[in-house]
């Protein structure tokens, strides 16, 4: 499911690199304030080195917690800096062999752009979640580091009113997205060369185009992140749509007493 841009990369140097992944996963995880949950088994998809995942155990202590992703090497050194027990599991980044209707919260942060298929891996997570299960996730947006735009170099990002469009119509509930923008800026263009390679935007072999200094003699590269969560409706309350049109209890809008 998930290409291989991270197989040749340090973890160490990837933990290293990933400034805008720990920011935007602490914030995604820090959304979780927003909602009523507590969850008992957890599944976090595209874990990393587990900056995510030690700040979910931090949360929900209690939970039950798997962290998946395809690099050996990468868990391993996951597994060395965390602190607590946590089931580590390297495998290609393909849940069918998860059990229907099995995990109370999903979150993967910022992985979505390098699957093959969006719909599929959006289909799998509604179908492993609870009823009233929740999805945590954050994605790039099209805008990403725009300064490359047209050099054929990038993954597919997907805008943001597309990814609601397709939560709706896969079936989950309440989808709710909104995108807020960060810049990183170099001194050295290959230090920029450097970290796009080992965070996974092109490959080795792929070189980056001079890029201009701004007036404050850096070069900035800008990231479009979109944060999102759904909710896996309860299965009583699913229903297919006829003409367009779908019907549901009153009770079914989250916020009302049951």
């Amino acid at each position: 499911m998930l290409k291989s841009r991270f197989d040749h990369i340090s973890p160490a140097d990837y933990n290293s690199a990933a400034v805008l992944v720990r920011e935007v996963g602490a914030q995604l995880v820090g959304r979780l304030d927003l909602v009523a949950l507590k969850p008992k088994r957890i599944l976090e998809l595209g874990c990393g080195v587990g900056f995510c995942t030690q700040l979910l155990r931090k949360r929900y202590p209690e939970a039950e917690i798997w962290a998946v992703d395809d690099s050996a090497e990468i868990l391993a050194y996951a597994r060395k800096v965390s602190p607590s027990q946590i089931h580590w599991v390297c495998t290609p980044l393909d849940i069918s062999t998860i059990e229907n209707h099995s995990i109370d919260l999903v979150v993967a942060n910022l992985i979505l752009p390098w699957c093959d298929d969006s719909k599929h891996i959006l289909q799998e997570f509604l179908r492993v979640l609870r009823p009233e299960g929740l999805l945590m996730f954050s994605s790039y947006g099209p805008d990403t580091l725009r300064e490359l735009q047209g050099q054929n170099l990038l993954p597919c990002f997907v805008d943001m009113h597309d990814l609601g469009d397709l939560l709706l119509e896969l079936g989950f509930a309440d989808p709710v997205l909104d995108i807020d923008y960060f810049t990183l800026t170099y001194n050295k263009q290959q230090r920029l060369q450097d970290e796009l390679q080992i965070t996974g935007f092109i490959s080795e072999q792929e070189k980056i185009p001079p890029l201009e200094k701004n007036r404050a003699g850096v070069i900035p590269l800008t990231y479009e992140v979109i944060y999102g969560h759904a909710w896996q409706p309860e299965i009583s309350h699913k229903v297919s749509a006829k003409d367009g049109v779908a019907k549901f209890p009153l009770a079914y809008l989250r916020g009302v007493n049951k």
